[in-house]
């Protein structure tokens, strides 16, 4: 667009999410190449958040973007009931990635995290569904009720009850020990009574919410629990899948197989909307006779379809999740030495994550040093006090190191008066 006021027009007639209009004024992107994009009048900008913790094949990927133009001259569109060769290729990948038996697509995480309660309360004929208080599955009624992110405060008092484990937090001033982790599920789950649970919702590995590091023990502990009481487990890989975290999904960490995985993000790269719930052979099996109540006009769509296999074959092709594990431990370990850093080692508090999904939580608000990095021409996410480092899984690790770098700098400059 050649107008001379488009950015204009855009702030006027287009709202920007969470937030108030007034406050944000966005910034232009003109190209993007691998782990940075491109600011005009700026330069090039190292992207520490994969946009929206999507990106994780990489920006401007060739290949995502040949399967996406091919699919768009040979059928661009195509209704749910439709049987097309990009969709049985699609689910082919997810069912041999996953371990799981059957998809449902839809466009959007939040969408596919509904109908993953609808699928779970349908199987089992119960209705109450477990998730971590500090834990964020989406911006539906429905989402928001189940997660307790403070983006569900403006609308509680119309949400459904919710019923939220309580997260153990392992650093001062509480320090929880590592079996407060799965006693707080235990609990819950005793007091609401199993026969009233359809399912325990967790994340893979919670994402803006602090990248918490969970005890060994716990997956597996709440996997066994699950079975004991028939209550099915579902895995929200949205933010910690496709490679994010050095395996193709988080729960693999813990060799532990979940009944319902939902999926998104990274399974298009952010190339096109898709998201989607995997389910495994028992349930499969239970709606081959059973009305599946579930559906969307934009289901499976062919050119999102398109663009998953591409990132999917990006991820398999280039090694982009082995990539994930080896750049982001050697990233961790840069992150990690600045505890003996004398100007920055007493303000950090911690240093956690797996893969290319990190967080670094110091003991004041971040802003500041967010606005640090920015003048530096890295853009990295941060919440309260914890940046977070998720840039693409193509991010190399000299790449790694220059951005190290820019945050030690950065970091430096924050804290040196104290």
């Amino acid at each position: 667009m050649t107008h001379p006021d488009w950015r204009q027009i855009q702030r006027d007639h287009l709202f920007f999410t969470w937030t108030r209009q007034a406050a944000s004024n966005g910034w232009e992107i003109d190209a993007a190449e691998g782990a940075r994009f491109h600011v005009p009048g700026r330069g090039w900008i190292w992207d520490l958040e994969s946009q929206v913790y999507n990106v994780n094949a990489g920006h401007n990927h060739p290949h995502i973007k040949r399967r996406m133009v091919d699919q768009i001259n040979e059928l661009p569109a195509a209704a749910p009931g439709a049987v097309l060769p990009i969709r049985a290729t699609l689910a082919e990948k997810l069912v041999t990635h996953t371990g799981l038996e059957r998809a449902f697509l839809t466009t959007g995480g939040s969408e596919a995290v509904e109908n993953a309660i609808k699928i779970a309360r349908l199987f089992t004929g119960r209705r109450k569904i477990l998730a971590r208080r500090h834990s964020y599955h989406g911006a539906t009624f429905a989402t928001l009720a189940i997660g307790g992110d403070a983006r569900k405060d403006p609308f509680v008092a119309d949400l459904s009850p919710s019923y939220h484990i309580d997260d153990p937090y392992p650093l001062p001033p509480r320090g929880d020990g590592p079996s407060a982790w799965l006693a707080s599920v235990q609990r819950l789950v005793a007091r609401e009574g199993p026969d009233t649970i359809a399912a325990i919702l967790l994340e893979g590995l919670t994402g803006t919410n602090g990248v918490q590091i969970p005890p060994d023990d716990f997956w597996p502990g709440v996997r066994q629990l699950c079975d004991e009481h028939r209550i099915l487990l579902i895995d929200d890989e949205i933010f910690s899948g496709f490679g994010r975290t050095g395996r193709w999904f988080a729960c693999e960490h813990w060799q532990v197989r979940p009944d319902i995985m939902v999926i998104g993000k990274g399974l298009t790269s952010g190339y096109a909307p898709l998201a989607g719930v995997m389910v495994n052979r028992e349930i499969s099996e239970y709606f081959v006779d059973q009305t599946l109540w579930c559906g969307l006009t934009h289901y499976a769509h062919p050119v999102s379809c398109a663009a998953a296999v591409g990132a999917v074959e990006v991820l398999e092709h280039d090694k982009l999740v082995e990539n994930a594990a080896s750049v982001g431990q050697h990233l961790f370990a840069r992150v990690a030495a600045l505890r003996d850093d004398a100007v920055i080692g007493a303000h950090l508090v911690d240093v956690r994550g797996r893969g290319l999904m990190l967080a670094v939580e110091f003991d004041r608000a971040a802003e500041s040093l967010v606005a640090r990095l920015w003048a530096r021409n890295v853009y990295c996410p941060a919440r309260t006090r914890t940046l977070f480092l998720c840039p693409p899984l193509c991010l190399t690790r000299h790449q790694a190191d220059q951005v190290a770098d820019l945050l030690v700098d950065a970091a430096r400059e924050e804290f040196a008066s104290g």
